[in-house]
């Protein structure tokens, strides 16, 4: 209902200005050569996103099962610690955003810390004798967010060329709606033939994966730049 009623009072309130086209500018063709299926770097990049996506979303469905079944915590006591991640987020990302645009730091670096973040904050969860361990499992994911979510849109738009922008977003917004579905199908499973240990290592090493990628893009972009 709330998506209904924002597209209704979208279509109402907003009006599209229209463009003049002059009848006698040339037309500009798109050129295939830069086409997002040939762009090697990107597409190893995306399965990045897609490991990071599968981590991330382990905080909506196996995670809260787990504290409640390993560490008998409350919905409310689960509740709190997402909430620490939603409070790490508002008050954290932008200053942290700001500062690495600020001092240029390379953007595919900082991409794969945040994937080192994620995969320490899983491993973590194999220490299943502690409860404070969920907090400080909750402080490396939520790092990990903040460093790999924002620079993924980033590094997405970069990639595209002219004309090539609105292919590259919607395959980038792909791999997280893949990753979405899974996230929960594949830790469901293992949960459910193996149990959560499992589930953790499976999803730490799944991360360590991402690390690799990461590194071979950031290696892959680096003797493109020296070519040019």
């Amino acid at each position: 209902m709330t998506c209904i009623i924002s597209i209704v009072t979208f279509g109402i309130l907003v009006k599209e200005k229209k463009k003049f086209v002059d009848p006698n500018s040339e037309t500009v063709t798109i050129s295939e050569v830069n086409s997002v299926f040939k762009d090697k770097p990107f597409w190893i990049f995306l399965i990045t996103c897609l490991i990071s996506g599968v981590l991330f979303f382990q905080l909506f469905t196996t995670i809260p099962l787990y504290h409640k079944e390993q560490f008998d915590l409350t919905e409310f006591q689960t509740g709190l610690l997402i909430t620490l991640n939603g409070l790490m987020v508002f008050f954290l990302e932008m200053p942290i955003v700001s500062y690495i645009e600020r001092k240029k730091i390379n953007k595919l670096k900082v991409f794969t810390i945040g994937m080192i973040a994620m995969s320490i904050s899983m491993f973590l969860l194999l220490i299943n004798f502690w409860a404070g361990v969920l907090v400080l499992m909750m402080i490396f994911m939520t790092f990990g967010e903040i460093f790999v979510f924002p620079f993924s849109n980033t590094f997405a738009i970069s990639r595209a060329p002219k004309g090539h922008e609105g292919r590259y977003m919607a395959i980038f917004t792909m791999s997280y709606s893949l990753a979405h579905i899974f996230s929960s199908k594949m830790g469901m499973e293992i949960i459910g033939r193996f149990g959560y240990q499992a589930n953790w290592f499976f999803m730490g090493i799944l991360g360590i994966v991402g690390i690799l990628l990461g590194y071979w893009v950031i290696n892959l972009v680096k003797k493109e730049t020296k070519t040019l």
